[in-house]
């Protein structure tokens, strides 16, 4: 167990750093050939995540095939909105708003899978809220775009979660593995082309680094998950708001002030106690969340149940 949350939070500390590349390359190339380089070449190496009895086939061999490509292209949207994110925003503050993820999928829980959420999580869920205000304080600093794709990213990510416990145990771990890396890729390619730049000597160097941390990031979790459950491992995403603010810090001389660090701990704060709550009520009842969601996806890896 111990090996397995190490190694998650190793996991989530490439995911960061892979972050900080997606930063640096900044507004130099299109968001969406960002993406394409950064998830081709993990799309190239993911057989290597396949076990006796997979299939290349099983990439596009799916069970659910309607819930199985909304869940593809949700996570796949993540990806290109998380950079838009990254590249225009506050390091941290980018983080701390897609961390809101954890309290959309509570939303979407009640919405769609009509589930019923007590008390204590609707309270974090709204203090989720709050702290975004904080953050964001629209009418008092500017609004950007940036901070709009990353509550695209956080909402895309929950989507992807809620999909992925309606799929449940229906496909295979290559499957949701590997159709991740597919769709970003091909949803990627397509919309860079009219954007399309060839990048320079330092920017492949940049696109190579993005693309070895997110295939990196994810073997590193997936064998966690051979040590430790997957639901057990989703706090240690949390560890990447630390990253953010000592990666911000020291490298893009970020310092957020005061009612953004507010914010940053309430975000992060209530979704630690929604993660907590659902760990407490899975003790009480048959396990029933599904594969797709231990899968962590996209530059910040939000799709992780609590989004990766």
């Amino acid at each position: 167990m111990v090996k397995g949350i190490l190694l998650a939070f190793l996991a989530f500390a490439v995911f960061a750093w892979g972050d900080a590349v997606v930063k640096e390359i900044g507004h130099g190339l299109d968001p969406f050939e960002v993406t394409f380089f950064g998830y081709l070449i993990p799309l190239l190496l993911s057989p290597v995540f396949m076990k006796s009895g997979d299939r290349i086939v099983d990439l596009v061999r799916w069970n659910r095939p309607w819930l199985m490509g909304l869940r593809v292209f949700l996570i796949a949207a993540t990806t290109p909105f998380s950079v838009m994110a990254f590249r225009s925003l506050p390091f941290a503050e980018a983080f701390a708003l897609l961390f809101l993820m954890p309290s959309l999928v509570t939303v979407l829980s009640i919405l769609v899978l009509k589930e019923h959420v007590r008390w204590r999580r609707g309270l974090a869920v709204c203090a989720a809220f709050i702290g975004v205000l904080i953050i964001v304080r629209p009418g008092f600093k500017e609004f950007l775009p940036g901070h709009l794709a990353a509550l695209a990213t956080a909402l895309c990510a929950a989507g992807g979660v809620i999909t992925g416990r309606m799929i449940g145990h229906t496909e295979k771990r290559f499957t949701l593995i590997g159709t991740v890396f597919l769709a970003t890729t091909v949803l990627a390619g397509l919309l860079m082309i009219p954007g399309f730049a060839w990048p320079t000597g330092h920017q492949w160097v940049l696109l190579l680094s993005f693309a070895a941390t997110a295939f990196v990031a994810q073997a590193l979790f997936i064998i966690a998950t051979l040590y430790a459950p997957a639901d057990r491992l989703g706090a240690a995403q949390y560890s990447q708001i630390l990253w953010a603010l000592a990666i911000g810090a020291l490298f893009f001389d970020e310092w957020p002030d005061a009612l953004a660090l507010v914010g940053i701990f309430i975000v992060v704060a209530a979704g630690l106690f929604i993660f907590a709550r659902e760990q407490t009520l899975k003790r009480d009842q048959p396990r029933t969340s599904a594969p797709a969601e231990a899968v962590p996806t996209g530059p910040a890896a939000p799709s992780l149940p609590g989004r990766r």
